[in-house]
């Protein structure tokens, strides 16, 4: 690694209209790379719908693979067993490089979905659903953390909510998919196989590493010349000391006896930034953001969108009701992506929570008043309002927000680390839950199942007030003084200011 004084940098000076053209270039750029980076998550995130289109078909009489209520609820929760494996392979493999973890993800997603189309039996289709819930988990970090180190920290909160959207559109597609090939499972699974395919090809062709990873492996010029490109220069330009700021290494400050800052080189092990106070706070507080957000039913309605449909009372078919569903949840991902940048997190995050308490309760109190005989003679209005209302409002908070947040709230050095054990936890939780749902059906009832729901998002929304800090607007290294113990220095100092603090010393790292 290396520290770069200002002395030192060949800045030539450029007009105002060519800084703008360089920064249209930057942004597009960038763009461009988070969009190839998020289509390898379509693959994996159709495995999370898929069950829910199949399982009717494999239940029917005329089914080539006949199944029993247990074994359904094996393949609908085999992909969220495989998901926390590939979460904890995530952390090793983005560690080994950004475009790695991208590529292996679309493999596993492709090898899932062949071995899901050849299953002759009910035990190879489990153990593809395992392989591409596997890529599921590997799927999980890699897009957002690569978008949140190439992105401009001006449309940062914007561009991390693209994984959401991916995730979003993959079980619509599926859905939409499974609409039209209700009888054919098989030849489902193949459709589905071809966008990791896609992906792969695509990102050999045209998908360069992320500068941050490069640098940290001390490949600066490299680093640099990556860095010019994301930022709207050409490789011939000369630096900028804002892109020097974001090479440099992440600094450790203290003040001298002239109370001059100094910039230290951070040489501790990663084990000592996983127990400081700016790896562990984050990390707490996003474990009980995930809990909150699997005990609430969010992906229980993913997995058995078909079952929800008809066990809401809704009277519609329902697989054009799972479709209804995939553009709901959509729709709401696209929003927060386009509202993120003046939203940030806390108040959609809460307003997510209350509205998921609010109607997933109305839709507890609809259930229990059928279960008592009272008609309503509402033809199924109310639980579809309510579902569809569920759906939409955890999608702008409680659904995409958690996994935004994973690529920008962790320490840079142990980022790959943390986001992949944070999500790898978050889908243990998604486990338990999709795996108990029908039990939990049987033993308390669809009323009590839904009103206990309704209160694990009223705890949660309480816990988001309390607890979770605001990002929006904050570049990567400010969100880690955020979290640490001590005030930083830095923090007083307006902002531009903080890139030459004394033109004898070092610039410092974003």
């Amino acid at each position: 690694m290396e520290t770069l004084e200002l002395k030192e940098l060949k800045i030539v000076a450029v007009s105002d209209e060519e800084i703008k053209k360089q920064q249209k270039r930057g942004v597009i750029y960038q763009m461009s790379m988070s969009l190839l980076a998020n289509f390898t998550i379509l693959g994996p995130a159709m495995s999370l719908g898929y069950s829910a289109v199949i399982l009717p078909t494999l239940r029917s009489a005329n089914s080539d693979l006949p199944i029993t209520e247990d074994q359904a609820s094996w393949i609908a929760g085999s992909a969220a067993f495989g998901t926390p494996i590939g979460c904890m392979l995530s952390s090793l493999i983005m560690r080994r490089g950004r475009r790695l973890s991208l590529m292996v993800t679309s493999t596993f997603s492709l090898i899932g979905w062949v071995l899901i189309y050849m299953s002759t039996n009910y035990e190879k289709l489990v153990v593809g659903r395992i392989i591409a819930g596997i890529a599921t988990g590997l799927a999980s970090v890699p897009a957002t953390v690569y978008t949140a180190e190439v992105a401009d920290p001006l449309w940062r909160s914007v561009m991390v909510t693209w994984s959401s959207i991916a995730i979003a559109l993959g079980i619509l597609l599926v859905y939409v998919f499974g609409y039209f090939l209700q009888d054919n499972w098989r030849l489902l699974a193949l459709i589905c196989g071809l966008f990791p395919a896609i992906s792969i090809i695509m990102m050999l062709l045209a998908l360069p590493e992320s500068p941050l990873w490069l640098r940290d492996k001390g490949r600066i010029d490299e680093a640099r010349i990556l860095m010019k490109k994301f930022r709207g220069l050409s490789k011939d330009n000369a630096t900028t000391p804002a892109i020097e700021q974001e090479l440099n290494n992440r600094p450790r400050i203290s003040n001298n006896n002239n109370n001059n800052i100094m910039i230290n080189s951070d040489k501790q092990s990663v084990f000592k930034y996983l127990t400081k106070k700016s790896s562990l706070k984050p990390f707490g507080i996003m474990i009980g953001y995930f809990f909150f957000q699997q005990f609430s039913g969010i992906f229980v309605v993913v997995f058995y969108a078909v079952d929800i449909i008809e066990e809401a009372g809704i009277q519609i078919n329902g697989y054009f009701g799972a479709i209804l569903i995939g553009i709901t949840r959509l729709a709401g991902s696209i929003i927060v992506a386009c509202a993120s940048k003046k939203w940030g997190r806390r108040i959609p995050s809460i307003i997510s929570g209350v509205g998921m308490t609010v109607f997933m309760g109305l839709l507890s109190v609809y259930l229990y008043l059928i279960d008592r005989g009272i008609n309503i003679g509402d033809t199924g209005i109310i639980p579809a309002i309510c579902i569809l209302a569920y759906i939409f409002i955890s999608t702008i908070g409680f659904l995409t927000l958690p996994f935004a947040m994973v690529g920008e709230i962790f320490p840079t050095k142990v980022k790959d680390i943390l986001s992949g054990l944070t999500v790898c936890l978050a889908y243990i939780f998604s486990f338990i839950i999709v795996k108990c749902y029908p039990d939990m059906i049987l033993v308390m009832g669809k009323h009590s199942v839904f009103i206990f729901f309704s209160l694990i998002s009223l705890l949660g929304t309480v816990f988001v007030f309390l607890c979770l800090p605001e990002t929006k607007g904050k570049t990567l290294r400010e969100i880690d003084q955020l979290f640490s113990s001590k005030k930083n220095s830095l923090e007083l100092i307006p902002e531009k200011e903080k890139i030459v603090i004394d033109k004898n010393k070092h610039t410092s790292d974003v």
